[in-house]
């Protein structure tokens, strides 16, 4: 559709004190079926780094719709919702002006322990969320070990 952006998502694969992760971010689209067929697409080629690189796998990014939408669901069985497994601040993230709905996410594997996730509680910086972007910041204190 000429009026969408294009897409995508950038990977990493990181070695943190020895122990590898795979790291990955993305922007999914704004129509329900791209978004889903994306999500899709995000978790089979996270499924073959997992398994090339034998190492768990997080992923953070726009979503574009809450907990719960199909694209967020899909994402959410292989990799559960850091902020639903230990939430920590607060959780809507757009719009950084006026937050009022939670479409941006971190999930992380089950080999990752979730310490904390969600929008920082800073509310000194809370004005600049704004200035710099429409939604607020995600930020996941994450473990690599078994859960």
């Amino acid at each position: 559709m000429p009026r969408l952006h294009r897409r995508g998502i950038a990977l990493a694969v990181v070695e943190i004190g020895g122990a590898r992760l795979v790291a990955a971010s993305t922007h999914l689209d704004l129509e329900d079926v791209p978004r889903l067929a994306h999500a899709g697409q995000v978790i089979s080629l996270l499924g073959r780094l997992r398994q090339k690189y034998g190492a768990p796998a997080v992923i953070a990014g726009d979503i574009n719709e809450p907990p719960g939408g199909p694209a967020w669901s899909l994402l959410a069985r292989p990799f559960p919702d850091a902020h639903a497994t230990a939430p920590a601040g607060d959780a809507d993230t757009y719009s950084a002006a006026f937050p009022r709905r939670r479409i941006d996410g971190v999930f992380a594997d089950p080999g990752i322990q979730v310490i904390g996730c969600g929008v920082p509680a800073e509310p000194g910086r809370a004005g600049d969320y704004a200035l710099a972007t429409d939604h607020r910041p995600v930020l996941a204190e994450l473990e690599l070990g078994s859960r």
